[in-house]
């Protein structure tokens, strides 16, 4: 199996080659899309496609897709046209392709054809997405994962949880965000929820779609690559990367759904640690990612 360079990603009429070879001889146009150190991505018609720059993020993509086909029952009818659903094609350049999902993401970046501000939103939008959000992670957490064959992940998945680092210092911690009037102890829960649960465990801005020209603004949701077995209080964490608000209005909703509802304070505590364990490490000058984070707690 070989990867793209720099130069055959760069040279579409190859591209457009290998999806011709692998029986997408249909596709006309072939459209570069932003992608990181993982994969190469393009809009090829009404389909995205994404090259592995690697054989280990070959092996992720494979798993996502196992994963997907394993929920995707659970999830549906509700959420059977908003799953980001793939395929796999294992060749010379293997690849996914999936549909292309109409929508803009939510990550903060301003407002264009490709994203969409929160702050943006309409009330009812805003709502409307909570309400969605909420029900997606009922559904999620109410599956019964181990009858699930969920294979380990094959890279370092991301924990929110900073608790658990090596250099994760609580009396620092409390410093730094004592700085900003904010007593960290006031969001402590005396019995918190550890219930475990399959998560998604990235929900955040750049894995929702939404469309802002409608009221039920949420067209897709994508990236099931860190999906996990871990507290399901975690897995309202990324929300706060979109807003607080978001994440307070999710879990308002989730509540109603659940017979193990979680306190706010307790998703709002592990914000804050992490918070204040990312400003404690990005001090002089302080990183505008976790100042981003701390403001609406500035605001109460």
């Amino acid at each position: 199996m070989q990867y793209l360079t720099q130069e055959n990603a760069e040279d579409l009429d190859s591209i457009k080659q290998i999806l011709n070879k692998n029986g997408f001889q249909k596709i006309k146009n072939i459209v570069p899309l932003k992608s990181g150190s993982r994969s190469v991505a393009y809009y090829a018609d009404d389909y995205i496609v994404r090259f592995p720059k690697a054989e280990i993020i070959w092996q992720t993509m494979k798993r996502e897709k196992s994963i997907i086909d394993m929920i995707y029952p659970h999830l549906t009818p509700t959420f059977a046209d908003k799953i980001h659903k793939i395929d796999l094609i294992e060749n010379e350049y293997s690849f996914s392709i999936s549909e292309r999902f109409i929508g803009k993401i939510c990550d903060g970046r301003p407002e264009s054809e490709y994203a969409v501000l929160y702050q943006n939103l309409t009330p009812i939008q805003q709502e409307n997405l909570a309400c969605d959000l909420a029900l997606f992670f009922h559904k999620l957490h109410q599956i019964d994962y181990k009858k699930l064959n969920i294979s380990e992940p094959t890279e370092a998945i991301d924990n929110w949880d900073v608790t658990t680092e090596n250099n994760f210092d609580f009396e620092q911690v409390q410093k730094i965000l004592s700085r900003y009037k904010i007593n960290i102890n006031d969001y402590m829960v005396k019995t918190p929820n550890t219930a475990t649960a399959l998560c998604h465990n990235d929900l955040s801005g750049s894995n929702i779609l939404l469309n802002p020209e409608k009221e039920d603004v949420l067209v897709g949701i994508i990236d099931f690559g860190n999906v996990m077995i871990m507290p399901k209080y975690q897995d309202f964490f990324p929300l706060y990367k979109i807003h607080r608000k978001l994440a307070i209005d999710t879990l308002k909703e989730y509540n109603k759904l659940t017979s193990s509802p979680i306190e706010q304070k307790q998703i709002d505590c592990m914000a804050l640690l992490y918070t204040g364990w990312g400003l404690a490490r990005t001090q002089n000058p302080s990183s505008p990612y976790f100042m981003k984070l701390l403001k609406p707690f500035l605001e109460e």
